[in-house]
């Protein structure tokens, strides 16, 4: 694509010059989103006198928010804004989770939380939802006996996946307590 002075394509100039408002910024990998990032920023900035603490970016991993907080500390530093580039350390950049805690943080007590929550790393829920899938396959094989028994073995480990996968789908739906439908008893059928 054919790249503007400053080395951006038109198309990245565009979403650098519309700072009206929010902006998602959706690309494929390699293709310039930290870099639009960074420049939107520092326009933003400079340009529109912006508070370095009043701008928000989000990202989807701690690795991104890193880099995209570590190169913007770097472009305002190589354009002389040595305290502005101070500010990026504090500035509102990071993932969906991390921005949500924070805000929970600043006012535990209003949101109805313990001011000691902590957020669940990926491997941490994870160690969770198997240990939780665990007690309720023991509860479940206690409670109905052989033929508990005789489904969790004809479906294996793969049950465990479809388990956690449902609750995980239910939880993305806004769930806080998933509970999937037990369907009616079905009569027996007929052995002849």
């Amino acid at each position: 694509a054919r790249t503007t002075a400053m080395g951006f394509t038109p198309e990245q100039r565009a979403a650098i010059d519309d700072r009206a408002g929010s902006a998602l910024l959706a690309a494929a990998a390699g293709s310039g989103k930290t870099a639009v990032m960074v420049e939107r920023f520092v326009e933003a900035v400079l340009r529109d006198e912006v508070a370095v603490g009043s701008v928000l970016a989000l990202t989807f991993t701690e690795k991104a928010a890193g880099e995209l907080r570590e190169r913007l500390r770097r472009r305002l530093t190589a354009l002389g804004e040595i305290e502005r580039a101070r500010e990026a350390e504090a500035a509102w950049i990071g993932t969906i989770h991390g921005f949500c805690a924070r805000v929970l943080r600043a006012r535990p007590l209003t949101a109805g939380l313990d001011p000691r929550f902590t957020v669940l790393d990926e491997p941490a829920a994870r160690r969770l939802a198997e240990r939780a899938y665990e007690t309720a396959l023991e509860g479940w094989a206690a409670a109905s006996g052989a033929a508990a028994l005789d489904v969790a073995a004809a479906y294996g480990p793969a049950l465990r996946d479809l388990v956690l996968a449902a609750h995980e789908t239910q939880r993305s739906r806004g769930q806080t307590h998933p509970r999937l439908p037990i369907p009616p008893p079905r009569p027996q059928p007929d052995p002849a």
